[in-house]
C-alpha cells in the first residue's frame, strides 16, 4: 500500500509566521499589547482602491476608528482583537452616501462584539449544553456579549436549517411559563412548537396568543403544511383554533398527560360529591373528635370508624 503524500509548507519569515498564527486573511498585524493577563492584538485590513458603491467615485480615508472584539483565548490567556477600521468618505457632493465603513465578515459580523470564529465557537458550546455564563467566563467577557452573539448566530442557523421542518408529519403546541414581567409581575407564556414524530423542538415562540402562533405556522411553506397529518395540543382553545384555521386537515390529538389529568379531576369531583352525600363533609375538612374534643382532618376520623358502618351494604 502506498502512503498518501501530505502537502506541507514551512514559513521562515517572521511576518508570515505571525500572519499564520493570527489565522485571518487579508489583514496586517500592527501591534501586540499585553495588559496584565489580557492580550490585545491590533490589526487592519489590507485594502487597495476603494470606490463608492453608489456613484463609483474613488473614496478617501476619513477616519481610522478602533473597535475591540473578544477573540478566542491564546495559550490559556484571554485575547482581544483591536480592529483599526477604515471609515471612507465619498468626494461626490451629490452622492447620497456620505461615508461608510469597510467591513469583513471573516473578522467580525456587524453589531457583534465577538470575532466570527469566537462567535461560532460560543454558539457551538452553548448548543452542546454549556451555559452562557460558563462560556463568558472562559472568554473573560460580559454575559450579554456572549448571549447576543449566540442569539444572532443561532437565529441564522435556525433559518438555514430547513430539515427540522421538512421531515415531520406531526407537530405539537404547548405553552410554558417563561418569565414574570411588568410592575405586577404578570406571567409571560411561551409556545413550544415541537416535532412530535422525531422528538425535536422546531421553534419557541415568545407568545401563546392566537395571532402569533397562527402567523408562525402560516408563514411556513405550503408543502410543509400539507404534509402535517396530526397536531398535538393540551386541550387549549387557542391552539385548537390555530389548527382549525391554519392546518384544517390535521387531526387534533390531545396529549395523554392532560387527558389523564382531566380524568383524575372528574373522578375527584365525583368522589367529593359522593363523600359529601354519604358523610356530610369532605375528606379534607376539619371535624371535631368527640373523644378528644380536638379538630382533626376528616380522613383521620374516618379511619377511627368501623368499616362496617361506612361500607356495609343494605340487606
Amino acid at each position: 500500500m502506498s502512503q498518501q503524500s501530505r502537502s506541507t509548507f514551512v514559513l521562515t519569515d517572521p511576518t508570515e509566521i505571525l500572519a499564520a498564527l493570527v489565522g485571518l486573511k487579508d489583514v496586517r498585524v500592527l501591534q501586540y499589547q499585553r495588559r496584565g493577563h489580557e492580550v490585545e492584538l491590533m490589526i487592519e485590513q489590507v485594502v487597495d482602491t476603494v470606490s463608492c458603491s453608489r456613484c463609483g467615485e474613488r473614496a478617501r480615508v476619513k477616519e481610522r476608528p478602533v473597535v475591540s472584539y473578544v477573540d478566542l483565548p491564546v495559550y490559556g490567556a484571554p485575547m482581544r482583537l483591536a480592529w483599526k477600521k477604515h471609515r471612507m468618505a465619498c468626494p461626490n457632493r451629490h452622492c447620497d452616501v456620505q461615508s461608510f465603513v469597510l467591513a469583513d465578515h471573516r473578522i467580525a459580523a456587524k453589531s457583534c462584539l465577538l470575532t466570527t470564529r469566537a462567535a461560532k465557537w460560543a454558539t457551538v458550546q452553548v448548543g452542546t449544553g454549556r451555559t452562557v455564563k460558563e462560556v463568558a467566563g472562559e472568554l473573560d467577557c460580559d454575559w450579554h456579549t456572549v448571549n447576543d452573539a449566540v442569539t444572532t448566530y443561532g437565529a441564522a442557523l435556525l433559518d438555514a436549517d430547513r430539515k427540522r421542518l421538512a421531515r415531520t408529519s406531526a407537530i405539537g403546541l404547548d405553552e410554558t411559563s417563561f418569565v414574570r414581567l411588568g410592575r405586577y409581575r404578570h406571567t409571560s407564556f411561551a409556545t413550544t412548537v415541537a416535532d412530535v414524530e422525531h422528538h425535536q423542538i422546531i421553534d419557541i415562540l415568545e407568545s401563546r396568543d392566537y395571532k402569533d402562533v397562527a402567523r408562525f405556522l402560516d408563514r411556513q411553506p405550503e408543502a410543509w403544511k400539507n404534509q402535517i397529518r396530526f397536531g398535538a395540543l393540551d386541550m387549549s382553545a387557542t391552539y385548537a383554533a390555530v389548527y382549525s384555521v391554519v392546518l384544517p386537515n390535521a387531526l387534533q390529538v390531545v396529549d395523554p398527560f392532560h387527558a389523564i389529568k382531566l380524568a383524575n379531576q372528574a373522578l375527584d369531583e365525583v368522589r367529593r360529591r359522593v363523600q359529601q352525600e354519604r358523610l356530610g363533609h369532605y375528606a379534607g375538612d376539619l371535624v371535631k373528635n368527640p373523644a378528644s374534643g380536638l379538630c382533626q382532618p376528616a380522613w383521620v376520623s374516618m379511619r377511627s370508624r368501623r368499616p362496617s358502618k361506612i361500607f356495609c351494604r343494605p340487606t
